[in-house]
């Protein structure tokens, strides 16, 4: 995306280059307008009357539906209903405070009858701009609860595993983005909001650069490729490892559960992608990559059969691009989390759609990611079996 004001210079440049071009959106402000919801919309959104009825019991005192975006405020109210009316498998956690001192919260989902059981740990959100996969994970909530007294599975997982979900790990960037949701600089804000810092370009320019990339900041080869040290950058790693308060939030909520987390997952988009570690740097793998790409075949073939959507599986440098200071190499590596994985949900890297998907995708990329997701709870409960003879 090109500001208005530097389409010039970017035209000459290109020009320069011999680089042929093709405008996709002339407008995106207007694009984005476009994209607003349409009334009664919802509606269209429910093909299963458990769902409808569980968000119908539950929203009242949140005022969140599914289906749509909400806000942190909104997010917040809805899982501590939650705990109230569920609260044999429901806790609610707080890992934090952000650079604006918003708490940062997800749940606990399991039984309690047990206090030390295998851990899956699933969040989404670091990204401000990906409103999918915050989404996603409040679906992924949902839906477990629902299925718990419905499905003998789902009963299994939270009586034999604590599944933890923080569904925005970065709720300062996530309400940034949606005071201007169709101002394309605010909608589009990837990092968080802290570390302003007084930055000078090359030609004298003094710009404030606000917010870290905080998928750049965790201890994992800090500060080498796919980050950078420019605070204006959109992949700004920060000044040093763990330098931000949310990054140290899931850094210090994680690193107790060690011994019990055999899955780390992250959401993101887009652009339906299985990541497995390593991301720095191509032909890079853990010791166990077969095990690895195992459950990630399994769990896109999985994902594929509910819509046919289609995702590829590999690396970073394999399906999209080398990136260093990731969480889920971080969380392979330093908390020595078996089953680690970055997903990138819809869309397509080809889409034009990018960030801005309708909303009508948005309950069947809760479903079909819910798919995917099972494959890897389910290896995790088999081997948990084999380990105790079960």
């Amino acid at each position: 995306m090109i500001n208005p004001g530097f389409m010039k210079k970017f035209d000459q440049l290109l020009n320069e280059k011999s680089i042929s071009y093709h405008i996709e959106i002339n407008d995106f402000a207007q694009y984005l307008k476009n994209k607003k919801e349409m009334k009664g919309q919802r509606n269209l959104l429910f093909d299963n009357n458990r769902e409808r009825r569980f968000w119908d019991d539950n929203n009242r005192n949140s005022n969140i539906f599914l289906g749509k975006y909400n806000s942190y405020d909104s997010i917040v109210r809805w899982l501590k209903n939650l705990e109230q009316r569920y609260d044999n498998i429901v806790t609610v956690k707080s890992i934090g405070k952000t650079a604006e001192e918003r708490i940062i919260y997800g749940v606990k989902l399991g039984t309690k009858n047990v206090t030390s059981k295998p851990v899956i740990w699933l969040d989404a959100g670091i990204h401000a701009r990906e409103w999918v996969a915050i989404h996603t994970a409040l679906y992924l909530i949902q839906q477990l609860i629902i299925d718990y007294n419905s499905n003998s599975k789902i009963g299994e997982y939270l009586r034999l595993l604590d599944i933890y979900i923080y569904p925005c790990l970065n709720p300062d960037g996530y309400e940034y983005t949606q005071t201007k949701p169709n101002d394309p600089s605010v909608r589009l804000w990837r990092k968080s909001r802290g570390s302003t810092t007084n930055y000078e370009w090359e030609n004298g320019e003094k710009r404030y650069c606000k917010g870290v990339d905080l998928n750049r900041n965790f201890a994992f080869h800090f500060g080498e490729i796919g980050s950078s040290s420019s605070p204006c950058s959109n992949i700004y790693r920060g000044k040093y490892a763990f330098s931000e308060p949310e990054t140290q939030a899931v850094r210090d909520a994680l690193l107790p559960l060690r011994e019990q987390i055999k899955a780390y997952i992250t959401l993101h988009t887009y652009s339906q992608l299985w990541i497995y570690p390593y991301s720095h740097a191509a032909n890079t793998y853990s010791s166990d990559i077969d095990e690895l790409k195992a459950v990630a075949k399994e769990g896109v073939n999985s994902l594929m059969k509910l819509y046919g959507t289609e995702y590829q599986y590999g690396t970073g440098p394999e399906v999209i691009y080398a990136f260093s200071g990731g969480s889920s190499d971080w969380a392979k590596q330093s908390a020595n989390v078996k089953y680690s994985y970055t997903i990138e949900l819809r869309p397509s890297k080809s889409s034009n759609a990018g960030f801005i998907l309708d909303k009508r995708e948005l309950i069947p990329i809760g479903r079909e990611t819910y798919e995917g997701i099972k494959v890897v709870i389910d290896k995790v409960i088999m081997e948990y079996k084999q380990s105790r003879n079960l």
